[in-house]
C-alpha cells in the first residue's frame, strides 16, 4: 500500500521479488537513474526478504564500476546546485507557464523504459542473471495468467511451475519496472493465447469507505445549497412584498 502511495510522485518504481533480485536491482536503478535523469524508487517485501534465509551471489566491485558511467556521474555532480555555479531554479509560475514546464519532461519519461532495458542486459551480460521489464513465466500457449509484483511473484512462479508439470498450460507475468509502465512492452511478453488475466496486488485502498464518504458530504452539501437557496429565495420575496 505504501508503494501505491507514490504512484504519483514520477519517480521510476522498480520492483524486486526476491533476495537476490533485491541485491541486483538497486545497482541497475543506479545505472538507470544516472542516464534518465529520473529518480528511481527500487521496492521489495522488506519484512520477507529480511527474514528469508538464501544464498545470493553478491556483485563486486568490477562489476559495479562496469556499471556505472562516470561521465554520467560527473554530469549528474555538476548539475547540482553550487554557490561556484549560481543558477535560478524553482522560480514561482503561473498555471499556464507551470504546465508547459511539466510538458517538457514528458521525453525523459518516455525514454526511461528503454533505458532501463539496456541496463538490464549489460547487467545479464556481466553477471549471467537475466531480467525484463516484464518476465513470463510458463507455457508459451497459456490461456489463463497471474500478473502479479513483489515476493508473492516467486510463490506464483513455483504454483505454476507445479501445475504445468501436472498437464496444466498457465502463465505468470512479473513486472519489473511498474513505473513508467511500457504497455508495448508488457503486450509483447503476454502469449498471445491468453484468454484471462488475474492481477493480483496487496494494496488496500478504501474505495468502499470513500465512495461512503463522497455520497454523504454530496448529500449534506446538497442539502445545504438548498437550504441556503431557500432562505435567500424567501428574504427576496419578502423585500419585493416591502417594496
Amino acid at each position: 500500500s505504501d508503494v501505491m502511495a507514490v504512484r504519483s510522485t514520477g519517480f521510476a518504481l522498480l520492483s524486486s521479488c526476491t533476495v537476490q533480485e533485491a541485491h541486483d536491482f538497486p545497482l541497475i536503478a543506479q545505472a538507470a537513474t544516472l542516464e534518465s535523469r529520473i529518480p528511481f524508487l527500487h521496492f521489495f517485501d522488506g519484512f520477507r526478504t529480511s527474514h528469508e534465509v538464501q544464498k545470493i551471489a553478491l556483485l563486486d566491485k568490477d562489476i559495479m564500476r562496469a556499471m556505472i558511467d562516470q561521465d554520467l556521474v560527473y554530469a549528474h555532480r555538476s548539475r547540482g546546485l553550487s554557490p561556484d555555479r549560481p543558477v535560478l531554479r524553482g522560480s514561482a509560475q503561473n498555471p499556464d507557464v507551470f504546465f508547459q514546464a511539466r510538458e517538457t519532461v514528458n521525453p525523459f519519461y518516455a525514454a526511461t523504459p528503454a533505458i532501463v532495458q539496456k541496463h538490464m542486459d549489460r547487467f545479464a551480460e556481466l553477471t549471467g542473471r537475466r531480467y525484463n521489464l516484464f518476465d513470463y513465466f510458463g507455457t508459451p500457449d497459456a490461456e489463463r495468467v497471474i500478473i502479479i509484483m513483489g515476493s508473492g511473484g516467486d510463490t506464483v512462479r513455483e504454483t505454476v511451475e507445479e501445475l504445468n508439470a501436472k498437464g496444466e498450460s498457465v502463465g505468470v507475468l512479473i513486472p519489473r519496472l511498474y513505473r513508467p509502465f511500457d504497455n508495448e512492452a508488457f503486450l509483447r511478453a503476454l502469449p498471445e493465447s491468453v484468454k484471462s488475466i488475474s492481477v493480483l496486488d496487496r494494496t488496500k485502498e478504501q474505495k468502499e469507505e470513500i465512495n461512503q464518504l463522497q455520497e454523504k458530504f454530496s448529500k449534506e452539501f446538497e442539502n445545504l445549497a438548498n437550504k441556503i437557496l431557500e432562505e435567500k429565495t424567501q428574504k427576496f420575496t419578502e423585500q419585493n412584498k416591502e417594496n
